[in-house]
């Protein structure tokens, strides 16, 4: 006589700082349950520091710019192939294969499966368990993109049938156009032989500066995809866009779950020379968005820095206690120059300064409150704070120190041959 038995195990992702998978033998199939999908709260800007009044330089040639169209990111287009049916045993004898069939399908973004079992059902219930539990913790950024999904089976004597039904945060198509992007963008990285301090450093910058926080997208904001090909999401997206990205670079690395007071929020670890270090490329990106700007204040942490504003189930993850990184936290604006970082220095009053990469030394370069500092043609040039904002260059050995403009000027970038900025508007300035 056929007896029948139903599981189904809900899953509710992000509502705890954990992962969770509750267990539950029910009489009759349960309603999914909802994502309740993370936000993050939101970088406040800092206050601008406007003073006194400075001279003006005689050689500054300044016009108005006509103001320019956005171009998209240089990306290689992708037509995303046809999902294909996942290489998965249609019948599996134990936990193990079951294990590697539901990871199969949900690796491969499929909405639902069924597996054959055949073997004793005495322990059905926790061979099903089992291999779920094997299944999810395989990957995180595959279970990261699981927005509801449901497990249940049947079985008789000595077979049992598994059904699985699950929802993505981005669909097969999606998926393989990320798999596909990020292959292109690791390789570039790859080409330029950079130790792994300098790859993590690559993936931060990349998204961060690629990236504008918001839940304003016309795909799920908590995906990969959509922070890569819309260029906007949460912090949901630019965690699992990382954890692909490193992961692909070789760089060990964790999916955290925690909290930014009571908000739901998404972070990385990543393991560098045996230690762990926490990676927050969300909260690495200025809110609002300056266009090109990266910031390092969550940038290989130790736990005790990001435990004065996140929180976690500390017992679920590595440690992170090395503070050889700390140096990076107090970097703002940042102006690379071969092996050498011009930044705003956040613990001294915001005065330019320099960070030679290979020893690791400071260097005071000027005392005056550096913004938005940009670099051309041999010259720093940036929004001077100690003198009302205006705009000035020097000479990356500090000498030669001179104001261009008499106005409150900010996001300055460089484009074909022109340092561009904005004061009432966006003006430009032959270089």
């Amino acid at each position: 006589m056929w007896k029948k038995l139903a599981i189904i195990i809900i899953i509710v992702i992000f509502i705890d700082p954990i992962y969770t998978a509750g267990k539950a033998v029910v009489q009759q199939v349960m309603t999914w349950a909802n994502n309740d999908e993370i936000e993050t709260m939101l970088l406040s800007t800092k206050e601008k520091i406007v003073d006194v009044t400075a001279k003006l330089s005689e050689n500054a040639s300044i016009e108005t710019a006509v103001p320019l169209e956005e171009e998209p990111e240089a990306r290689v287009a992708v037509t995303a192939p046809a999902a294909q049916k996942p290489e998965a045993k249609l019948v599996v004898t134990n936990a193990k294969e079951m294990a590697d069939a539901m990871y199969a399908y949900y690796s491969s973004f499929s909405p639902t499966f069924e597996i054959q079992y055949k073997g004793s059902t005495q322990r059905i219930e926790q061979i099903v368990e089992e291999a779920y539990d094997n299944a999810i913790k395989r990957d995180d950024y595959v279970y990261g993109h699981i927005s509801k999904h449901s497990i249940r089976f049947e079985y008789g004597r000595k077979t049992a049938t598994i059904y699985g039904n699950q929802s993505y945060l981005m669909t097969p198509d999606q998926a393989a156009y990320v798999e596909t992007n990020i292959q292109d963008i690791v390789a570039s990285i790859q080409k330029s032989s950079l130790n792994d301090l300098e790859k993590v450093r690559a993936v931060n910058d990349f998204i961060v500066a690629n990236t504008a926080y918001t839940d304003q997208t016309s795909s799920s904001p908590h995906s990969a995809y959509t922070v890569l090909a819309e260029h906007g999401g949460v912090c949901q997206g630019y965690a699992l866009l990382a954890h692909s990205m490193l992961q692909k670079l070789g760089i060990e690395t964790k999916y955290i779950v925690g909290y930014v007071g009571q908000e739901g929020h998404a972070w990385n670890l990543v393991k560098l020379d045996g230690q762990w270090y926490h990676l927050d490329t969300t909260w690495n990106d200025p809110v609002p968005d300056r266009k090109g700007a990266v910031r390092y204040q969550y940038f290989l942490a130790d736990d005790r820095t990001m435990a004065k504003d996140h929180t976690w189930v500390a017992e679920d993850y590595p440690k992170a206690t090395s503070t050889i990184y700390n140096y990076f936290h107090n970097i703002d604006f940042p102006a690379q120059v071969g092996q050498q970082i011009f930044y705003s220095n956040v613990t001294d009053d915001n005065k330019l300064y320099m960070l030679d990469l290979k020893s690791g030394k400071l260097k005071l370069i000027s005392n005056s409150r550096a913004q938005y500092i940009v670099y051309a043609d041999g010259w720093l040039y940036f929004s001077n704070y100690s003198h009302g904002a205006y705009l000035t260059k020097i000479r990356p050995d500090g000498s030669g120190e001179q104001v261009l403009n008499r106005e409150d000027t900010k996001d300055l970038f460089v484009k074909d041959g022109y340092l561009y900025f904005k004061t009432d508007g966006l003006k430009k300035m032959a270089l």
